[in-house]
């Protein structure tokens, strides 16, 4: 018995740490699912004036998330069509931390 308890506890720390590892590889799956779904969101849009910046917060798998959406130009009178930059940073709200982080360039047919 003695034995058996010494094993168990030896193998408490690494289990711990599976735990652990698990959890935050939910996160950053949350957060990296958050991002793509930001840039599909914008990339669906064909006007240039509907590419604003935004700010998303959830909560997925008891992790807060929030999505900011920042636009890199702003829509001119002419010269259509053209591409807007566009990138989207994911935090985590309790602690500050980044997860994940998404750029690209959309398509305006229009103002």
């Amino acid at each position: 018995m003695f034995l058996l308890a010494i094993l168990a506890l030896s193998v408490l720390p690494i289990l711990a740490q599976g735990l652990r590892l698990s959890v935050s590889n939910a996160a950053l799956a949350s957060a990296s699912q958050l991002a793509n779904q930001q840039i599909e969101l914008v990339r669906s849009q064909t006007s240039c004036a509907a590419i604003v910046p935004a700010t998303v917060n959830v909560t997925a798998q008891g992790v807060p998330l929030r999505a900011s959406r920042t636009v890199g130009s702003s829509c001119p009178a002419s010269g259509y069509p053209i591409t807007v930059p566009v990138a989207v940073s994911v935090t985590r709200t309790d602690t500050g931390a980044s997860l994940a982080s998404a750029t690209t360039l959309v398509f305006a047919t229009g103002p």
